[in-house]
């Protein structure tokens, strides 16, 4: 990973930076995913149980167990999209050159950068951008059993009337385990299975009916996880 980043630092600079173009910078990092999964023999492998949006602008939200969870998605989604992360990634030499506009950063202890982040993904979303978001909000130390959700981006979908997308990581926890450190997890060669949900339709819904949406998409993501 630290290799293929520096090899592709200059050009992400060039898109995000100068250029701000960030569908350009979208198929660099298509290569640069690629560049980190298939040396060390990890797989990525779609499983179409449901069709994305015609139009773009929707959210996809999955369940979070992994760094391999923002490495794959670059390999299995056409269409360019955005990623809500924590604000200390924006810190992190090189790859905080990709949240100059490119990606969206939330500081989880502030209830304004929270308001704030959703100003932008919302912004993003009325771009044409689909939002990529994981409603646990950090990594689960306990997958495939994933932590309880948090309702910013259902009721950003429900505000801006657009469908959800789940998907699911059934295996990014198995090739690569959280651990206290970055040097400190496990790595193993082998398949990462991203299995793409039906998407659910938002129009009519009210922010009242947020928490049952949640839930929804909660049970749906679960479902397919432990199967």
């Amino acid at each position: 990973m630290i290799i293929t980043t520096l090899f592709y630092f200059p050009l992400v600079y060039l898109a995000v930076v100068i250029l701000k173009n960030y569908p350009m910078c979208y198929v660099i990092y298509r290569f640069w995913a690629w560049s980190i999964l298939l040396p060390i023999g990890i797989i990525p492998w779609k499983i179409k149980k449901g069709k994305m949006p015609e139009n773009p602008g929707f959210i996809i939200v999955s369940n979070h167990s992994s760094q391999l969870d923002i490495v794959v998605p670059y390999t299995l989604l056409s269409d360019h999209f955005a990623f809500l992360a924590k604000k200390e990634l924006a810190k992190v030499p090189l790859f905080k050159t990709n949240f100059r506009g490119m990606n969206v950063t939330v500081d989880r202890k502030s209830l304004v950068s929270g308001m704030d982040s959703m100003t932008e993904c919302s912004d993003k979303i009325s771009a044409g951008i689909n939002m990529l978001i994981f409603p646990e909000g950090t990594r689960s130390k306990k997958a495939p059993e994933m932590q309880k959700f948090k309702m910013g981006a259902f009721k950003l979908a429900i505000s801006e009337k657009t469908p959800i997308v789940p998907i699911v990581f059934k295996d990014n926890y198995k090739r690569l385990a959280g651990g206290k450190g970055f040097f400190k997890s496990f790595a193993s060669p082998g398949i990462s299975r991203m299995v793409v949900l039906d998407p659910i339709e938002t129009k009519g819904l009210t922010q009242k009916d947020a928490e049952s949406l949640m839930n929804q998409v909660y049970q749906v993501i679960e479902k397919e996880l432990m199967s």
